[in-house]
């Protein structure tokens, strides 16, 4: 049994290119992991990837695998997260003993040996980037949050306080759904997508998505946090050091103490867009080897 796999979600396209330069990425940076199983899943209802995709996704040993997603979940927002990673566990389970998801605008740029969870500990994470429309520590539930919990089937004994990773607020659990290591005989993303399916149409919510957007664009995360309330207590859990999962778009907003002094620092970054990354590589320093391989990756082109 493999130890950790590596998984993504992609479709015909920017993404499929952005998971492109993931795999790449994991393939070049990250030592001893580099060479772990990886998954692609994509969308069995979208167009075939093209013939040069496939070929680059083959050459670096990533398995492509097709997912379900129906029309009215397709349309939802980030609905697609949800399918593609319960898709991912199921694929995994039995097969290896962790599952590392992460998102396509990721980058490895160090060996995520922090993604290796020792045991009893079930779930990875990071919280959130900032507060949004996360549940604040020290105050009381609002309505959404309520739902949330009564329909998950959070207790108060599983809350515990959280720092946003800007420090913009101190929140109840809200974990990042963009990057984490699960254990896929556990059914964690299985028991997500069968909850998401339940309410994320439920006409309780609907007053909050009309009420504010932010909603219905979080509504993944937020059912995606009482669903691991729901499953784990809190030793069960490990926070993934803050080296993970940085959001180069938030630079700016991280307190200073908490940047990196150089790209090469971390292990994983987040850059939602090519202009955010090449904007991003003129504000943090960056040292060989990375530095060529991005001025290759990037040069000359907006898009990888």
């Amino acid at each position: 049994m493999e130890r950790l796999v590596f998984a993504t979600m992609a479709e015909p396209g920017g993404s499929a290119k952005r998971a492109l330069l993931l795999f790449e990425s994991l393939r070049t940076f990250g030592g001893e992991l580099a060479d772990n199983p990886a998954i692609m899943l994509v969308p069995k209802a979208s167009t075939p990837l093209s013939d040069e995709v496939q070929k680059r996704l083959g050459a670096l040993n990533v398995r492509i695998a097709p997912f379900d997603l129906d029309e009215e979940a397709a349309r939802f927002p980030l609905a697609p997260v949800v399918y593609a990673s319960a898709e991912a566990e199921n694929q995994t389970k039995g097969k290896a003993e962790l599952m590392a998801w992460v998102l396509m605008d990721t980058l490895v740029v160090s060996p995520p040996l922090a993604f290796l969870a020792p045991g009893g500990v079930n779930f990875t994470y990071r919280p959130v980037h900032h507060t949004l429309v996360g549940p604040v520590y020290d105050k009381p539930l609002d309505g959404f949050w309520s739902l949330i919990y009564r329909h998950c089937g959070v207790t108060d004994d599983r809350v515990f306080p959280m720092e946003t990773c800007v420090r913009d607020n101190t929140l109840r659990p809200y974990f990042n759904s963009g990057s984490f290591v699960v254990r896929p005989e556990l059914g964690l993303l299985s028991a997500w997508r069968e909850r998401f399916e339940r309410l994320y149409r439920h006409p309780d919510f609907e007053p909050f998505y009309q009420k504010d957007v932010r909603y219905r664009i979080f509504m993944h995360q937020a059912v995606f946090a009482g669903v691991v309330l729901n499953m784990f207590k809190k030793e069960e859990l490990q926070e993934l050091p803050e080296s993970v999962n940085y959001p180069l778009h938030l630079h700016g907003e991280y307190p200073p103490e908490h940047r990196p002094a150089a790209l090469n620092d971390l292990i994983t970054c987040r850059y939602e867009t090519i202009e955010v990354l090449i904007g991003a590589l003129q504000e943090i320093p960056v040292e060989e080897p990375l530095k060529s391989w991005l001025d290759r990756k990037l040069q000359g082109t907006n898009s990888p």
